[in-house]
């Protein structure tokens, strides 16, 4: 006879799956509160976020400065550093902050240039084509009825769907649009603390350019002292990856934007000289600010860019809103075909797929910055995926090629080589399904002869 407390270890044994279903059951209970209490905290840690990028904001805008004139500091010491060095004993420490004085000072002049240029005609005609809607709503409205005049009751129609239509429009841009443009500039140019943040990311990207070779290498000296030196040299090659894929896509495609801006403002005033379009010149740059701007998006911008540029030529003259096309379809193809590859070459890797996935996920997401960096951002994950699946391959000792999978071809779980299948495709309509019963019939029938 066994004792009682052998008696109930015996049950217990037996029975084990009650434990492990009530601790499933805990925990699943205390991972759902968890959920709950997250999801009630979730806006308060979010206010949390946006305070916190709020309060960092001035190091954001000089880290972003100074990314982007890293290409001008790095010429300007390889050719003033090695002079400055021959020639002084702190010749070097001298040649950092002086490059980074030159190419803040390079930077700012480049922007304050194209404000001064840009937006004075930007703010001019933005504010005659609104001004202006009426009288060309009117014009078109005449248009269309000259192009309906034999067709009255289709005329009729469409001159009252118009009406409202441009009823809507006017009452949208006078109680709308204009205010809100007016508060815009204004806030733009009063905010004393937007002010303030360019005023720290400018002092900020000038120490970032000064001393970015010793943040390198205490983030080195960070990285080999947490992690082994295999997976330390590992994250280094990847920060390097990264940067060498963001830093080429996005100068790259800025250098682009701004060559496709000149060339647009360029090529309209040669179609006005030469009569082809009536357009203001006010008109001609706003429009090329546009085109360039909306090229910085990749795939998608020339798109985004000639839409709204072309209902804007439509107002002034149907006929004329047809040059433009052709011509933004002529500019395009030089940009796409021999612009583009020269600035950019190859320098994210993908494939057109998934440069529209990542502009139309990341621009989902983040909006316009999100379409303009998704793609650089995309070509890093995409490599991270590639490389983890390659990594998995080889520890299995298959191939890592992707053309060794193409095809009808099966691994063979001895050889663990690639092996030719061909499948029947399976039946699908009645007379298919038929056919394979009676062949099976027969097959079944020439086995029992045989037996």
């Amino acid at each position: 006879m066994q004792e009682p407390t052998e008696q109930h270890r015996t049950e217990a044994q037996n029975q084990p799956h009650y434990f492990q279903w009530g601790l499933t059951a805990f925990c699943v209970i205390v991972a759902s509160v968890l959920v709950f209490y997250f999801l009630g905290w979730l806006p308060i840690i979010w206010r949390m976020i946006k305070k916190l990028l709020g309060i960092l904001s001035p190091f954001i805008y000089g880290f972003v400065m100074a990314y982007l004139l890293m290409p001008v500091f790095n010429g300007l010491y390889r050719v003033l550093q090695p002079k400055l060095a021959q020639r002084m004993k702190r010749g070097t420490q001298i040649a950092k902050g002086l490059c980074s004085i030159l190419s803040l000072m390079i930077g700012l002049a480049v922007v304050g240039v194209l404000l001064w240029m840009v937006l004075p005609q930007l703010i001019v005609s933005v504010f005659s084509l609104l001004e202006s809607m009426d009288t060309y709503l009117d014009e078109i409205s005449t248009w269309v009825a000259s192009l309906l005049k034999d067709n009255p009751v289709i005329e009729r129609n469409f001159l009252q769907l118009y009406e409202q239509f441009s009823t809507q429009v006017v009452d949208w841009v006078q109680n709308s649009a204009l205010p809100q443009l007016v508060a815009l500039m204004t806030g733009v140019v009063t905010t004393v603390s937007v002010l303030f943040d360019l005023l720290i990311g400018i002092i900020i990207a000038l120490y970032i350019l000064n001393s970015k070779d010793t943040f390198c290498a205490q983030a080195k000296k960070t990285l080999y002292s947490l992690f082994s030196i295999q997976r330390a040299n590992r994250i280094i090659k990847r920060v390097a990856y990264i940067h060498r894929v963001f830093g080429g896509f996005i100068t790259g495609k800025l250098i682009d934007s701004l060559i496709i801006g000149l060339l647009c403002f360029a090529g309209l005033r040669i179609l006005m000289g030469f009569g082809l379009m009536t357009m203001d010149q006010s008109y001609a740059l706003l429009i090329s600010v546009i085109i360039g701007v909306t090229n910085i998006i990749p795939f998608f911008g020339p798109f985004i860019g000639a839409v709204p540029s072309t209902i804007l030529i439509m107002v002034i003259s149907p006929v004329q809103a047809v040059y433009f096309v052709l011509f933004i379809l002529a500019l395009q193809q030089f940009d796409g075909n021999i612009l583009g590859p020269k600035i950019l070459g190859n320098s994210t890797g993908l494939s057109s797929f998934w440069v529209m996935f990542a502009i139309l996920v990341f621009g989902g997401v983040f909006g316009f910055v999100g379409m303009a960096v998704g793609v650089p951002l995309f070509a890093v994950l995409y490599t991270m995926a590639t490389e983890a699946v390659n990594n998995l391959l080889r520890k299995r000792g298959l191939s890592v090629d992707t053309n060794a999978y193409r095809g009808p071809k099966r691994l063979d779980p001895e050889t663990r080589a690639f092996v030719e299948i061909r499948e029947e495709a399976p039946p699908v309509s009645a007379k298919e399904r038929r056919e394979a019963a009676q062949k099976a019939r027969a097959q079944a029938q020439k086995e029992n002869e045989k037996d």
